[in-house]
């Protein structure tokens, strides 16, 4: 039996770790689940490369983006609150937007899921079967 991959445009992870930035654009490399798929090593380059989408090419704006909640400079909180202020809504429910963090703490799932553009809470790390479940309970429909 062979799995039926979703295959999206744009992919977007963010984490200010570059081996995991590296293996987690393997791991969605290898399942063929995008076209495209950018890395940003901060939350304030991913928000420019999202400003710069938006204003110039909103149709290529990521389906999918990890995002890391514990990173220096721009926590994965302040980014969405940023977020949140600078992607048009419509364009924010086309895109499903996962948490990918370590933090196992009840405070930061439950402050993940107080953020309505949070889908999911995904613990770290990424790998090929976690990807498939989120692409079969987020993408089933394309």
């Amino acid at each position: 039996m062979t799995d039926n991959i979703v295959k999206l445009a744009n992919v977007l992870v963010i984490d200010d770790d570059e081996i995991s930035n590296f293996i987690y654009t393997r791991v969605i490399s290898s399942t063929g689940a995008a076209d495209n798929i950018k890395s940003c090593m901060s939350g304030g380059e991913a928000l420019q490369y999202l400003e710069d989408i938006v204003k110039n090419q909103p149709e290529e704006f990521p389906k999918l983006i990890f995002l890391d909640i514990n990173m220096p400079v721009m926590n994965g909180w302040d980014f969405l609150n940023k977020y949140q202020k600078i992607v048009p809504k419509e364009i924010q429910d086309s895109s499903t937007l996962c948490i990918l963090s370590s933090s196992v703490y009840k405070d930061d799932i439950d402050k993940a899921h107080t953020y309505p553009q949070v889908s999911e809470y995904v613990p770290k790390p990424l790998t090929s079967d976690s990807l498939k479940i989120l692409l079969k309970k987020y993408f089933k429909d394309m």
